[in-house]
């Protein structure tokens, strides 16, 4: 017995292109046809069809020939009706076919329809054994058909299916990327509404045949997909996977029960590990990128997957495996519970001097290893300020570590505050904003910030002493500290004289803590410059301010260039008498800001362009956060949280201005901070003195002090106030208050600097990042050059950004005996100079480079663990700032054998980078093959 061929299902597009033709060549045949299409009777569509030729007819779909009969006498006059049914010709009797279209019942030949459609004359023999595939491609046609082929006779198997699979899994079937399937895209396909289940409606066939074409393609996470949708579990396949990478990450018995409770699930897949690890692995790549796309929408959609794996993690009873996941929230609270362990420990290790070397060690391995682990979560981006006072809670034990001793003068005292002691500040800032829930977190940053404030508090009782007796004593040996009322004499005067166009910013009120982290930002546009470095060594500046530390007392000097009160009027007149240099002019906070739609006022926008005028700009955004607070628990300063700042910013650089950054007086912020009573009060942190000094409280007597009788008592104690809690103060003589940071900015690759000015490299303290630590040398051994690929670039590690190395370098556990000790740098540039191939490279130039420079240029790359800002290197190799990046270029000509990047520009030429290594094995030097 012969079975008939199921009918094939029609789509619209289809049928409305075949009736039409056909009606076409039939014109001069019955006006409105009863047309009979074998093919399978559904139709879950409108029923109005418009045909081609613009041509209606009503579809309906016919089961039996009851149905056909049922329809041919209720049919209306003038409609054009099309019936689906099963039956062939043959099935429908002399009655029905007498009343039809041609008497017959018309039947669609998928491949010669999908022959036409694609432009193709024939039918690739493996696409042709895919017997399901010519009617399932006339089912899934486009409305405007498939897309012609390009001069090709014949349609192949790949091409057909994968318009077909572009068409079932949500791409555009006719669009140039419908070739772009790919895991991502099905995994994302399955979270879909109702796209899973659109699929289990297709045929059987289709479905087995669809499987087969995407596992050959895309291989086990396409055939786990399929299996997990015929287990029925398709739409939980994207969390479902990352259950599987949590628990098939690990080998315990935990594990391996929970595997037993997931296998069930997987359907074909099941026991099949290999499998299952890939298709995990795939759906943390994915979720992961849809975590870091920049559709929001996307985004939100990666975080629903994220609580339904959690959701899976909890009915699989699986929760204790997740400690491992790189992506799952629990396993994120996972590594929170481990950092925060580590730190309790560190912690009472630091309170605890009995601990030996040996244990110290132990812990501070453990704790570097548990926050790296919390930086390297797939969540960490999304909970950056977490991470953020993890970190800093890490480097505050850090500085605990290196005892950190009290300043011996008031100069060494101010330099401490902006090389030092505001990246402490900085940290407290974040450490005490703490964690909204995790209780042990909580608690070790209680801890650490007790013990860090308590040294602090150390530091500035020390300074208050010494900054009393200076103030006594009045200015004198101070080497070079640079006093508030010196900066426009020091700083501003040799600019004025020289004609260097200037901007000049005050940010009233940034301490240290908010200089370094604004400056650090800036550094990505700016080079920083130390602008009173003569000839010595160039370092970040802070100047000393006037006391009180009030902008009555503090600005004024600033403006004046003496110590005097005053206000703005008082400041204005130092511009209009002509004491910042000719046609000077000063904004304030009124007349600086622009009108509806501007940022700036029009004023001042023509003076920045002017560049025969010093401006100078007031900016009060962080004095008057100290009085009103600000919106969010954030701390902490960026610089578009700063006014209209870094519009100005941008606009000085497009002028090519110099940017001098300074402040008229620091703050300290209030952390619970307690209200002494007293009735002399003149600010939150000095009074007048009419009783003695308590604890906390400094006399402060001298010249410097612009007060009646050249006297008051101030608070050297950050956690002390006399007025309302506020959000911070200032006024008193804490090393936060005291120090007015100095930061000097010229643009990228600027030509002649000014005079006395001197590029500064990374400005961190060494606490900030983890000590570097060599890794002994591995067993096996390397050749004394990289090998050359064949065909492309030898593929490397992306260098760390200056100033912010990688966070955490664990080093890695090896059998091998520790490696001899790498040479130093000045042996590593000794080497370099005498070997062969190093002077063939550099003999073979036409402008030979002098080793003088090359060394002085390698040494300070070496000094500076391998990066260095191109106007440093500049100034370190002797090198005019103008032939910066030409000196760099013919170093990378003699360096850079074969093209391999032992010396690198980067950040826009701005950074220069040194693979250290790279030089070691492309010339054949000690400690080539080595892994440092």
């Amino acid at each position: 017995m012969t079975v008939a061929a199921p009918a094939n299902r029609v789509s619209p597009a289809v049928l409305a292109q075949e009736i039409g033709d056909q009606l076409r060549r039939a014109a001069a045949g019955e006006p409105d046809p009863v047309v009979v299409v074998t093919a399978e009777p559904d139709w879950p569509h409108e029923p109005q069809l418009v045909l081609t030729g613009d041509r209606r007819a009503r579809v309906v779909a016919c089961p039996s020939p009851l149905a056909i009969w049922q329809h041919l006498v209720t049919r209306p006059d003038g409609e054009v009706l099309i019936l689906l049914t099963p039956l062939r010709t043959t099935e429908l009797g002399d009655g029905i076919r007498s009343r039809i279209f041609r008497q017959r019942a018309i039947t669609i030949e998928p491949w010669d329809v999908v022959l036409a459609a694609f432009g193709a004359r024939n039918v690739e023999p493996a696409l042709a054994a895919e017997s399901w595939a010519g009617s399932a491609l006339l089912e899934a046609m486009p409305a405007g058909g498939w897309p012609k082929l390009d001069a090709a006779s014949v349609l192949s198997r790949d091409v057909a299916l994968g318009r077909l699979a572009a068409a079932r899994f949500g791409l555009d079937p006719t669009g140039p990327r419908a070739a772009d399937l790919d895991v991502p895209t099905l995994l994302r396909w399955t979270r879909r509404p109702g796209a899973v289940d659109a699929f289990a409606t297709l045929r059987a066939e289709e479905r087995a045949g669809l499987g087969r074409w995407l596992t050959g393609r895309l291989h086990h996470p396409a055939r786990a997909v399929i299996a997990l949708i015929d287990a029925g579990h398709g739409p939980d396949a994207l969390p479902l996977g990352l259950v599987c990478d949590a628990v098939w990450s690990s080998a315990d018995q935990e594990a391996a029960r929970a595997q037993g409770r997931i296998d069930p699930l997987l359907g074909a897949v099941r026991g099949d590990d290999d499998t299952i690890r890939r298709y995990a692995a795939a759906c943390v790549e994915t979720v992961t990128g849809m975590l870091a796309d920049r559709d929001d929408q996307l985004r939100r959609e990666a975080h629903g997957i994220l609580d339904r794996a959690e959701e899976l993690l909890t009915g699989l009873a699986a929760t204790g495996c997740a400690g491992h996941s790189r992506i799952l929230r629990t396993g994120f609270a996972h590594r929170l519970d481990r950092a925060a362990a580590a730190l309790s420990a560190a912690a009472s290790a630091t309170g605890a001097p009995s601990a030996t070397g040996a244990a110290s060690a132990s812990l501070d391995a453990e704790l570097d290893s548990a926050v790296a682990a919390v930086a390297e979560h797939v969540l960490a981006v999304d909970e950056a300020a977490k991470v953020t006072r993890v970190r800093m809670a890490r480097r505050l034990l850090r500085w605990l570590a290196s005892h950190p001793a009290a300043a011996d003068s008031v100069a060494d005292g101010i330099h401490q505050q902006i090389s030092d002691l505001g990246w402490v500040d900085r940290a407290l800032a974040q450490v005490w904003a703490g964690d909204d829930m995790h209780a042990g977190l909580q608690a070790a940053y209680r801890d650490i910030h007790q013990q860090a404030t308590r040294r602090r508090r150390a530091i500035d009782e020390a300074f208050a002493g010494r900054l009393a007796a200076w103030t006594t004593a009045g200015p004198g040996n101070d080497g070079d500290l640079l006093a508030i009322e010196q900066v426009r004499r020091r700083v501003v005067d040799p600019l004025i004289a020289a004609r260097r166009p200037t901007l000049f910013i005050v940010l009233d009120g940034m301490s240290a803590a908010v200089a370094v982290e604004l400056a650090a930002e800036l550094r990505h546009q700016w080079d920083e410059y130390d602008p009173v470095a003569g000839g010595g060594p160039a370092r970040r500046r802070a100047a000393v301010a006037a006391l009180p530390t009030l902008t009555a007392v503090s600005r004024t000097s600033l403006f004046a260039g003496e110590l005097r009160e005053g206000n703005q009027v008082t400041e204005r007149q130092m511009f209009t008498a002509g004491r910042w240099g000719e046609r000077a002019v000063i904004f304030h906070k009124g007349p600086s800001r622009g009108g509806a739609g501007e940022v700036y006022a029009d004023d001042l926008r023509d003076a920045v362009a002017d560049p025969a005028r010093l401006v100078a700009v007031v900016i009060n955004t962080v004095d008057d956060t100290l009085a009103y607070g600000r919106e969010g628990d954030e701390p902490g300063w960026q610089l578009g949280q700063i006014g209209f700042l870094r519009s100005l910013l941008d606009l000085a650089r497009s002028a090519g201005r110099a940017v001098i950054i300074t402040s008229d007086h620091g703050h300290v912020l209030d952390h619970g901070a307690t209200a002494r009573a007293t009735t002399d009060a003149l600010s939150a942190r000095h009074r007048r003195g009419d009783t003695p000094p308590a604890d906390g409280e400094m006399v402060l007597a001298g010249p410097r002090v612009v007060a009646p009788g050249h006297r008051i008592v101030a608070l050297w104690d950050p956690a002390l106030r006399y007025r309302p809690t506020r959000a911070g103060y200032h006024g008193g003589a804490s090393l936060a208050e005291v120090t007015v940071p100095l930061l000097a900015f010229l643009p990228p690759n600027a030509a002649n600097p000014p005079a006395g000015w001197a590029a500064l490299g990374p400005q961190h303290p060494d606490w900030w990042q983890p000590a570097r630590t060599a890794v002994p040398a591995v067993a096996a051994p390397t050749p004394a050059a990289p090998p050359r690929p064949a065909g492309g670039r030898q593929r490397r590690a992306p260098a760390p950004v200056e100033g912010e190395q990688p966070l955490f370098a664990v080093p890695t556990p090896t059998a091998a005996p520790p490696a001899a000790p790498a040479p130093t740098g000045a042996d590593l540039v000794d080497a370099l100079l005498t070997s062969n191939l190093y002077v063939e490279q550099r003999d073979a130039m036409p402008r030979r480079p002098a080793d003088a420079k090359v060394a002085a240029a390698l040494r300070a790359l070496v000094e500076a663990g391998g990066v260095l800002p191109l106007a440093v290197l500049a100034q370190r190799a002797g090198e005019a700032p103008l032939r910066a990046t030409g000196f760099v270029t013919t170093l990378q000509r003699v360096l850079n054998v074969d093209s391999y990047p032992v010396l690198s520009l980067t950040d826009q030429d701005r950074t220069v980078r040194l693979n250290q290594q790279l030089l070691r094995e492309q010339f054949g030097l000690p400690g080539a093959g080595e892994r440092r």
